[in-house]
C-alpha cells in the first residue's frame, strides 16, 4: 500500500525575519522540483509577502495548496486577542485573493495563543498544522504518535512527525544540521514533513540573524539543502501530497457516525 505524507513548506520572510529572496528566487525552482518528481505540497504563506509578488504567491497554488502562516509572521502568543485574530483572519482573506481556497493555518514557530482554536474557527479555517516544535525534546515523540490528521472539535489537526527515537521533529532543518547522519534517523511511517523556502538560500543571506544562531541554522543550507531533501524524500518512499488532499481522503473514508465528535 502506498504511503501518503503531507509535504509542508513555510513561506515567510527570509530566515523568519526579513527579506523576500526565498519567495523570489527559491519558489520557482521549488515548484519545478515538485513537478519533476510528481509531488505536491501545502505552502503555508505569510500573507504580507503578497506585497512583494502576488503573482508568485498565486503560482504556489496552481497545482499545490496554499495555507496561511499568518499576516506578518509574528508569534501569536505574544499578541493580544484582537491582534491575534487579525493575524489569522486577515491573512486568510488576503491569500484568498489568489483565487484559491485557503483552508489551513500554521502558527509561526508553532506558537499558538490562548483561545487559539476559537480564533481558528472564527477565521473559517478547516484545519490547523500548528501542533509541533522546532526544538528537540520528548514532545516531538508524543506529537508524532498522534493520528495525522485527526479531528478535534470543529477542526482537524496535522501534528508534526518525529524522528531520532521521537526526540526531533521531522524537518529539513534537522536533516541539514545532522547531515549526513540525519537520513539514518528517518522514521518508518511518518505523516508530515516540514521545511522553509529560505533554507535553500546561501548562508550570506542570513545576516539578519544573531551570529551564533546564524552559524547554526545555515549549516548545509543553499545547494546542499536541495540534495539533502531529495535524498530524504526518496528514502521515505511515499507519495507526497497536500494536507488538503490527505484530509479529503481521511474524511471520505470515515464512517458518517464519527462526524462532529471531539
Amino acid at each position: 500500500m502506498t504511503k501518503h505524507i503531507a509535504l509542508t513548506v513555510d513561506v515567510e520572510p527570509d530566515w523568519g525575519v526579513s527579506g523576500t529572496r526565498a519567495l523570489q528566487e527559491v519558489a520557482p525552482r521549488f515548484l519545478r522540483f515538485l513537478e519533476e518528481r510528481g509531488m505536491r505540497a501545502t505552502f503555508f504563506v505569510v500573507s504580507d509577502l503578497m506585497d512583494a509578488s502576488p503573482e508568485l504567491v498565486a503560482a504556489l497554488g496552481e497545482r499545490n495548496e496554499i495555507g496561511s502562516h499568518g499576516r506578518s509572521h509574528r508569534m501569536l502568543d505574544g499578541l493580544d486577542r484582537p491582534e491575534a485574530r487579525r493575524e489569522m483572519a486577515e491573512s486568510r482573506r488576503r491569500l484568498a485573493d489568489t483565487g484559491r481556497a485557503v483552508e489551513g493555518f500554521r502558527a509561526p514557530f508553532f506558537r499558538r495563543c490562548h483561545g487559539f482554536r476559537g480564533l481558528l474557527r472564527e477565521a473559517g479555517y478547516k484545519y490547523d498544522a500548528s501542533l509541533g516544535s522546532v526544538a528537540p525534546g520528548p514532545l516531538n515523540g508524543r506529537l508524532g504518535a498522534l493520528p495525522c490528521p485527526f479531528e478535534w472539535g470543529s477542526a482537524w489537526e496535522f501534528p508534526t512527525s518525529a524522528m531520532a527515537a521521537g526526540l526531533l521533529p521531522l524537518s529539513l532543518t534537522w536533516l541539514r544540521l545532522l547531515a549526513p547522519a540525519g537520513r539514518a534517523l528517518l522514521p518508518r511511517s511518518p505523516s508530515l514533513v516540514y521545511l522553509h523556502l529560505h533554507e535553500f538560500l546561501p548562508a550570506d543571506t542570513a545576516a539578519c540573524l544573531p551570529l551564533p544562531l546564524r552559524r547554526l541554522l545555515t549549516r548545509n543550507c543553499g545547494e546542499a539543502a536541495w540534495r539533502i531533501l531529495d535524498e530524504a524524500l526518496a528514502a521515505l518512499d511515499a507519495e507526497f501530497t497536500t494536507c488538503g488532499d490527505m484530509l479529503d481522503a481521511c474524511a471520505a473514508g470515515r464512517p458518517e457516525s464519527e462526524t462532529g465528535t471531539g
